[in-house]
């Protein structure tokens, strides 16, 4: 029973073989030498792994097959690790009993070429990783090393070190320069491509008219830069105005003779503004340089009853400040007023500290209780002969000491505390200082402002009274200029739409014609329609930048949608919602086989067009010319194909290996984790990922390429496993291996 079943798996193949013509497979754009591809892949200490490497990878098709459970993630783990991906806990491997947790460090190198290698030296220079181009330039060679340090307590927390061509790099560096080489497609990112209007769209661009995809986005930059030059002017004329002049106009007398009071009202303002400052500056300044001795009896230039700023320190700030262009020092002049404030507050401390010590006027002062006490002391003894004499007379001894005490403190007060408060007292009332306040909050109240918006306030309505004009003269010539740009962009994009349009015919017709082998009795749709609310023609105002901000590096006012039509539906359903995820994946690949490269437009972290096009929405903007070629445009030069064979067999199985094959010739290189020993067999190159236990019943994995009776065996267990005898499998297995062979052999010379 089994030989018959082997009879019709290998017919099968042929009669699929036989009719590839059917199939649609673009022919390559050059010739193979030079093509660009990942060529070693080696890790250590990753996982489960302790040390493996992939090298001398196929620049075709190299498949990635073993039990399940065996470790083939490893391949799909230290590639998202070399493009940049986060890194886990679970990732790392401990080796030692004692806790120490060794580096895990994954290192990929790729060889390119042509645009690869043109994307990825711009891109390091945008990047001002400019040590690793000479490598680059040099041995085409692109080698990135990412290392992972479990730290903390417990190595709890995860740190990377990473370089490309041993140039420190980050992560950022990483998912830019990298990750765009290496289209990962398993199940989820086939829903993710497929679901996200951006990618749809990029993968329709894969396909248009270079000239029309190179105008299109030139008129679009062209047209950003001429509206934000008007945007600019108009905010120039109108952001100074204060809330007061809304509604007003230079066109009406009265208009005209109030706004000429008002700013003659903040020109005088200004002036008593100027002179106060300049007297705060000068007074500080001089009483600080001249204030007495400087030392260590001089009281501190701040203490717990000052404000954060000092009296010098305000003087210095004041003396940078500016009125036009600026707030004028609102908050200094009021860190000035409590510094006045704490200023007075101390010297009325130590005068009241003098009294208290050595008026004798006061009762409560300390001189007049020694007056007191000595008066007291005159009346203890009278008898001079008595022992309470004697010790009366060592009392009065003891108090001229204390008298003298208190007048040599007395004098420290008055000569060294008080003297120095008065020499660096400032001339500057608190009373003048809270005038020019009051006048300043006056001016704001009127005007709707801040107080730190009169200084604006004036600078803008003297520029209205003088007429703007250098403005008023801008304002239409800018006007006139975003319209031709708007116009311009407007007919790049109707051209951009009508191709678009015919791209998604043609794969509309190529991508049905291949569902059938896949397995899928479907009709593939792809709608291109307009945006909603698009008109074509609008004037030029000011609302948002028409047709809306380029998606990704696409530009235009197209949406994409992906449909299919099963053949007992009456109605077309969208991709990600009616096809199930491992359709979804065949999809994805029938729409790369059509158009090479489309699939690397979904999820990877390449520099877009909003990136290098200046600084977005109504900011300053500049044309960053021919830089804006290269985005998005190069393919990726890898498709890692993670097990996108699920759930497929038969004829279906046999059309994605031929797929597979067809497109590691004349597209990028494919690496494909695989259970399908159809897809097996028609590699390049294939390696096998086993599970292996050590003396130690430590586990490990090994990494090995099969050639001959190893590959197979390995084919025979992936196609008949413990079901069949090992005599039927090996057969089998031969059978499928020549017909791949014989199949890449007739494709070379295609």
């Amino acid at each position: 029973m089994f030989h018959l079943v082997n009879i019709v798996v290998v017919l099968t193949i042929a009669l699929v073989i036989q009719t590839s013509e059917a199939l649609c497979v673009p022919k390559a754009g050059g010739p193979r030498n030079g093509k660009s591809q990942i060529v070693d892949i080696s890790v250590k200490n990753l996982a489960i792994v302790r040390s493996a490497r992939l090298d001398d990878l196929s620049s075709r098709l190299t498949v990635v097959t073993g039990e399940t459970g065996a470790g083939k993630s490893l391949v799909t783990s230290a590639i998202g690790l070399a493009c940049g991906d986060a890194a886990s806990i679970d990732k790392s491997r401990q080796h030692d009993p004692d806790g120490v947790f060794e580096d895990s460090v994954v290192t990929m190198t790729a060889k390119l070429h042509g645009d690869a290698l043109t994307a990825v030296s711009k891109k390091l220079k945008l990047l001002n990783l400019d040590s690793a181009i000479p490598t680059l330039e040099s041995t085409n060679a692109l080698t990135v090393t990412r290392t992972i340090k479990r730290v903390g307590k417990g190595g709890n927390k995860i740190r990377s070190a990473c370089t490309i061509n041993d140039c420190s790099a980050n992560l950022k560096d990483l998912k830019v320069v990298v990750a765009p080489l290496v289209a990962r497609i398993d199940a989820n990112a086939a829903a993710t491509v497929l679901s996200r209007p951006e990618s749809r769209l990029g993968a329709i661009d894969r396909g248009v008219d270079g000239g029309i995809m190179r105008e299109a986005r030139s008129s679009y930059r062209r047209y950003r830069v001429a509206r934000s030059k008007r945007m600019k002017i108009e905010r120039d004329l109108a952001s100074s105005l204060p809330p007061s002049f809304k509604g007003m106009s230079m066109e009406n007398d009265g208009d005209a003779t109030t706004l000429r009071h008002w700013v003659e009202e903040l020109d005088a303002f200004q002036e008593k503004w100027s002179l106060f400052r300049d007297n705060v500056v000068a007074d500080i300044g001089a009483n600080q340089d001249g204030g007495g001795d400087s030392d260590e009896t001089s009281p501190p230039t701040s203490s717990p009853s000052l404000t954060t700023l000092s009296l010098p320190q305000c003087a210095a700030e004041l003396s940078k400040v500016t009125w036009e262009g600026g707030d004028g020092g609102w908050e200094t002049m009021l860190s000035l007023k409590d510094a006045l404030v704490a200023h007075d507050q101390s010297y009325q401390a130590a005068s009241e500290a003098l009294m208290t010590l050595s008026s004798k006027s006061t009762l409560e002062s300390a001189a007049s209780s020694v007056e007191k006490t000595r008066d007291l002391l005159y009346d203890t003894a009278s008898d001079t002969g008595s022992t309470v004499y004697d010790e009366t007379e060592k009392a009065h001894d003891l108090l001229n000491e204390v008298e003298a005490m208190v007048q040599r403190c007395a004098e420290q007060i008055e000569n060294r505390i008080l003297s120095k408060l008065e020499a660096t007292r400032p001339y500057v009332t608190v009373e003048e200082l809270d005038e020019l306040l009051v006048d300043w909050k006056s001016l704001a109240r009127k005007h709707g402002i801040s107080p730190e918006q009169v200084c604006s306030c004036h600078s803008g309505l003297r520029s209205e009274l003088d007429g703007a004009v250098e403005n008023r003269e801008k304002l239409p010539r800018a006007t006139m200029e975003e319209s031709k740009a708007l116009l311009k962009y407007q007919e790049g994009c109707k051209q951009l739409t009508e191709d678009r349009k015919r791209v998604a015919e043609m794969l509309r017709e190529k991508v049905t014609d291949l569902l059938p082998s896949l397995g899928m009795e479907a009709e593939f749709i792809v709608d291109v329609r307009r945006k909603m609310g698009i008109e074509f023609g609008l004037e030029v105002k000011g609302g948002g930048l028409w047709g809306g901000k380029a998606e990704g590096d696409s530009v235009g006012i197209d949406v994409v949608d992906f449909l299919l039509l099963n053949n007992k539906a009456t109605e077309a359903g969208k991709v990600e919602e009616t096809a199930s995820s491992g359709e979804r994946a065949r999809i994805l690949l029938a729409i790369e086989t059509c158009l090479p490269g489309s699939i690397g437009v979904g999820g990877s972290a390449a520099v877009s067009l909003n990136d290098l096009d200046g600084a977005g929405e109504g900011g300053a903007e500049e044309d960053c010319g021919d830089d804006m070629e290269w985005v998005g445009k190069e393919a990726p030069i890898s498709v890692l194909y993670d097990e996108i064979d699920s759930h497929v067999g038969g004829r279906a199985a046999v059309a994605v290996a031929k797929l597979l094959s067809n497109q590691g010739k004349s597209g990028s290189q494919i690496i494909s984790i695989t259970h399908n020993a159809a897809i097996a067999s028609m590699a390049d190159r294939h390696i096998v990922v086993e599970k292996k236990g050590d003396e130690n019943d430590e586990i490990d994995v090994r990494v090995s390429s099969v050639l001959g009776s190893e590959r197979e065996d390995e084919i025979a267990r992936m196609a008949g496993g413990e079901m069949v005898s090992e005599e039927d499998s090996i057969a089998f297995s031969r059978a499928l291996i020549k017909e791949g062979k014989e199949f890449r052999e007739q494709t070379a010379t295609l």
